[in-house]
C-alpha cells in the first residue's frame, strides 16, 4: 500500500510541478488544480480499481495535511458496475468503469 501511496503522490505532484501549480504549502493546493489531475488521470486510465485506490490514498495524505474537506471535492470520480458473463460456476461477475455523469 506504501507503494501504491507513494507513486500516486509522486504523480500528483508532478503534475502540479508541470502545470505550475506546485503551492509552497499543501493547504494552498488549488481545487482547479485537483479537478485537473483527476481529469487526466482517468483519461489515462487502464484500472479503475488502482485510480480509485490512488486518489483515495492523496486524499488521505491532504486531509491529514491539514486540507478542507471542501477542497478536495475535485479528488473524485463516477463509476457504474458492469455486469459480466457468469463465470463457469454459474457466479455473478460485475467490473467497474468509469462514467461521465455528473451526481
Amino acid at each position: 500500500m506504501s507503494t501504491i501511496m507513494l507513486n500516486a503522490w509522486l504523480s500528483l505532484e508532478q503534475f502540479l510541478f508541470e502545470c505550475g501549480k506546485l503551492p509552497p504549502r499543501l493547504e494552498g493546493l488549488d481545487a482547479a488544480a485537483l479537478a485537473s489531475f483527476v481529469e487526466r488521470q482517468s483519461s489515462e486510465c487502464m484500472n479503475v480499481e488502482l485510480l480509485l485506490m490512488n486518489l483515495g490514498g492523496i486524499r488521505m495524505i491532504l486531509l491529514t495535511s491539514g486540507c478542507a474537506t471542501e477542497q478536495l471535492a475535485p479528488l473524485s470520480v463516477c463509476v457504474k458496475r458492469q455486469r459480466l458473463a457468469n463465470d463457469k460456476n454459474g457466479k455473478y461477475r460485475f467490473v467497474k468503469i468509469l462514467t461521465t455523469a455528473t451526481r
